[in-house]
């Protein structure tokens, strides 16, 4: 039998995350660190430790409400502004997994392909990928 991986335990590279508006990009919440579990082309996994975005904001009751949009934005380095660091995508699963030491949540997001404009997104996606690789800034 294969052993399943403790996902709520696992030290993985973080990211800052927010709930936009769908129509105007317009942040709604502040941002929050998640974790970024798996990237791909077309989306990424991300786990929080809470089902909370902010101190009000549930994900799963806002995504089952209205459709919004969330705002990924990578680690700068230096002199780097967070506005050229932003992906968008719509979330497409919200999961509640059950860890040793308690659930966390894991959300799905498939990019939105017009925003941020190709070039960039493949960039920012690149980069994305090598801090998924190489662990980046591990959360605590």
């Amino acid at each position: 039998m294969a052993r399943r991986t403790d996902i709520c335990a696992q030290q993985l590279p973080t990211v800052a995350m927010s709930l936009v508006d769908a129509g105007s990009l317009a942040p709604l919440t502040s941002d929050a660190t998640v974790r970024l579990h798996t990237v791909t082309k077309t989306g990424v996994e991300l786990i929080l430790k809470r089902p909370f975005i902010d101190g009000s904001h549930v994900l799963m009751d806002v995504h089952n409400i209205t459709q919004k949009l969330i705002q990924v934005t990578l680690p700068g380095g230096e002199g780097e502004a967070p506005e050229g660091l932003r992906l968008w995508g719509d979330v497409v699963r919200f999961n509640r997994l059950e860890g040793a030491e308690g659930p966390c949540f894991l959300v799905e997001l498939a990019w939105i392909k017009d925003k941020p404009a190709r070039d960039v997104r493949q960039r920012l996606l690149k980069r994305l990928g090598r801090l998924n690789r190489s662990g980046g800034e591990r959360a605590s």
